[in-house]
């Protein structure tokens, strides 16, 4: 592929650029058209939560489990995260801003393990920082831009990743999903006080179904079964990080953040449904299976997006029938409300009509009784470009499309400096399980 781009002049470079990036693109489908702001007349979220949200909170383990049975499959709870190694890589990272190191980390549990490579940036501080803890696409040498991170275990990065950030695929990347796709804004993370921690999830579990499938059965799991969907592999990442990671002095408990963008946007959801010592969960364009309705969709379909990426999920979402009988046991909506009282903004772009910014509002709309039932202010706005940075719950709708922009990373930090001092402990007793509850 390399000779291939090589012998290609600028334009040939950018045309065969952008046909090994339509993978990707297919599950985002190019922003051309804006959503819709009118709610009147959308269907409701099915079943209804919003009329009696202290039922909701008193069944939240029933709701796990329609999660987990239609739509996810089981989250290994149980498994314990162990630290195999740990390396600093460069101690003057950034001109000295921070220092670049990375765990690679076991997870355990039915007598099976999975190693997965964490790179972090910390800022220089006499004080325990915050963390924000995210998943790549394209892996360690690309998410911190150092090519001595060591690379993917056992797992090839994409084509598109590719040959550093001036490489003509990097370009053409960032020219459809924006500037930080592959790699956060890192001098203006840092300069805030945060540590940056990323990892790449198909050393978990590849995103491709045929080896996804066949991981699955030896990913470890805890007393409730195999998983049978990536994106709950996925999600044990982020627990499993934070495990390692809250045993660095360096770390301030009290105030460690997931992003996810996406697929991870999915799986960022699922970690915070289960794992308590998450304090702030950014859920960035999940769309379909993640923060969006399920019905009346102007974009992916649950049925288009099982038949692309049938390993993110259990087997049985293919059941879905989005045109038949309103008889679906949960929704979306759920997965949000599951998440309180974790202070959780659920990110959006106009033209991202794919991943349907007004089914997750509706979505929202219908989870912020529940955010308020646990004890938080939740939403703080009236309409879906009203977004507040200092709600328990928020709505961010940004221009443009299926992209990570600077504009984004200014309102998440924004955001998570209003909401990180409070962390995840309304009520009190919230903060408690994590992936491995005996550590």
């Amino acid at each position: 592929m390399k000779l291939l781009l090589t012998g290609l002049g600028w334009v040939g470079r950018v045309f065969v650029g952008l046909i090994l990036l339509t993978g990707m693109a297919n599950c985002t489908q190019l922003g051309l058209n804006y959503a819709s702001l009118d709610v009147d007349g959308k269907p409701a979220a099915y079943p209804p939560i919003a009329d009696d949200p202290e039922e909701f909170l008193a069944e939240r383990e029933m709701w796990k489990a329609r999660l987990e049975t239609h739509v996810f499959g089981p989250f290994p709870e149980g498994v314990e995260a162990r630290l195999v190694s740990h390396e600093v890589i460069d101690d003057a990272y950034i001109g000295g801003l921070a220092s670049l190191e990375e765990y690679i980390i076991e997870i355990q549990g039915s007598g099976k393990s999975r190693q997965f490579t964490l790179g972090i940036a910390w800022p220089q501080s006499d004080m325990p920082v915050p963390v924000i803890i995210s998943q790549s696409f394209c892996g360690n040498q690309t998410a911190f831009q150092y090519p001595d991170m060591s690379p993917p275990i056992d797992e090839s990065v994409s084509d598109f990743c590719g040959g550093g950030e001036d490489s003509t695929m990097s370009r053409v990347a960032r020219l459809i999903f924006g500037r930080y796709i592959s790699s956060p804004p890192m001098e203006q993370v840092l300069t805030r006080g945060y540590a940056y921690a990323s990892f790449y999830t198909s050393e978990l579990i590849p995103d491709s179904r045929k080896p996804a499938r066949a991981l699955m059965p030896d990913f470890p799991h805890g007393p409730r079964g195999e998983i049978t969907g990536a994106v709950s592999g996925w999600a044990a990442g982020f627990s499993a990080a934070i495990d390692i990671l809250e045993d660095d002095p360096r770390t301030d408990p009290a105030r460690t953040a997931i992003i996810g963008h996406s697929r991870s946007g999915k799986s960022a959801l699922v970690a915070g449904t289960y794992d308590r010592s998450i304090d702030a969960i950014i859920a960035h364009q999940a769309g379909t299976g993640g923060t969006a309705l399920s019905r009346d969709k102007p974009g992916e379909t649950v049925e288009g997006m099982v038949k692309n990426y049938p390993h993110w999920f259990d087997p049985a979402y293919q059941a879905f029938d989005a045109e038949g009988p309103n008889t679906t046991p949960v929704d979306m909506h759920a997965l949000i409300a599951l998440n309180a009282p974790t202070p959780l903004l659920i990110g959006n772009g106009r033209r991202d009509v794919w991943s349907d910014p007004n089914g997750s509002w509706r979505a929202t709309l219908e989870a912020d009784p529940v955010y308020k039932a646990a004890g938080t202010g939740g939403l703080d706005q009236s309409g879906m470009r009203e977004a507040s940075a200092d709600a328990d719950l928020v709505f961010w709708m940004r221009a443009g499309g299926h992209a990570i922009t600077g504009q984004d990373w200014d309102f998440w930090l924004d955001w998570l400096d209003q909401v990180m001092p409070q962390g995840n402990e309304v009520p009190a007793a919230s903060n408690t399980a994590s992936v491995s509850p005996g550590n």
